[in-house]
C-alpha cells in the first residue's frame, strides 16, 4: 500500500470515527429527547385524567343536585296540590253544611265581623231562599250595632256581604278562604307534614 493509500485509509478510518461519535451522540440526545418527550406526555395525559375525573365528579354532582332540586319541587308541587285540595274540601264542606249548623256559623262570623253601628246585610240568592224565619233578630241580639238585611242579593255563592255607609265587607266563605288562604296552607301543612 502506497502512503497516499495509508492517508485515504487514515482519513476513512478517523471520519468512519467521527461519524460513528456523531451518531453515537444524535442517537443518545435524540433518547434523550423521546424520554422527555414521554415524560411530558405521560404528564399530560396524568393531567388529562385527574381533570377529566374531576370533570365527570363535577357533573355527577351537579346531576345530583339538579335530581335533589327536582325531587323538592316535585314534592312542594304534590303537597301544594294536596294542600289546596284539602282546603277546597273544607271550603265545599262549609258550604253545604246542614241548614242549622251553617246559619249557626253565619251568625258567629256576623257577629265576628259587624261593627257597632247601623249596617246592611246582603246574602247570596241561594241563603236568601233558605234563611231561617226570625234570623236577623237573632243577630241583632248578639251584635253591638243593627243589621238590617239588603233588598238586593250578593253575587256571592256562600256567605255574606255587611254594608256600612256604602262600603262592602265581603264575608263570602270564598272570600275570607282566598284571604286566609296562607294561613291556612300554612296550618294545613304542618298538620299534613
Amino acid at each position: 500500500m502506497s502512503g497516499i493509500d495509508k492517508i485515504i485509509q487514515e482519513i476513512e478510518s478517523n471520519t468512519d470515527r467521527s461519524c460513528e461519535s456523531v451518531i453515537s451522540a444524535a442517537q443518545k440526545k435524540a433518547e434523550a429527547i423521546l424520554d422527555d418527550a414521554r415524560r411530558e406526555a405521560n404528564k399530560i395525559a396524568a393531567d388529562a385524567k385527574e381533570a377529566t375525573a374531576k370533570h365527570v365528579a363535577d357533573i355527577k354532582k351537579r346531576g345530583e343536585s339538579a335530581a335533589d332540586l327536582e325531587e323538592k319541587r316535585v314534592m312542594l308541587s304534590a303537597k301544594q296540590r294536596i294542600i289546596s285540595d284539602m282546603l277546597q274540601t273544607g271550603l265545599d264542606h262549609v258550604k253545604n253544611l246542614p241548614e242549622d249548623a251553617y246559619f249557626a256559623l253565619i251568625r258567629k262570623m256576623v257577629v265576628k265581623y259587624a261593627l257597632d253601628s247601623e249596617g246592611e246585610i246582603r246574602f247570596g240568592e241561594k241563603d236568601i231562599k233558605r234563611l231561617p224565619v226570625g234570623f236577623i233578630e237573632k243577630i241583632n241580639e248578639d251584635c253591638k250595632g243593627r243589621i238590617t238585611l239588603s233588598d238586593s242579593a250578593a253575587e256571592i255563592d256562600a256567605g255574606f256581604i255587611l254594608l256600612y255607609g256604602g262600603i262592602e265587607q265581603n264575608c263570602s266563605f270564598d272570600a275570607i278562604f282566598a284571604s286566609e288562604s296562607e294561613n291556612l296552607c300554612d296550618r294545613a301543612g304542618r298538620l299534613l307534614f
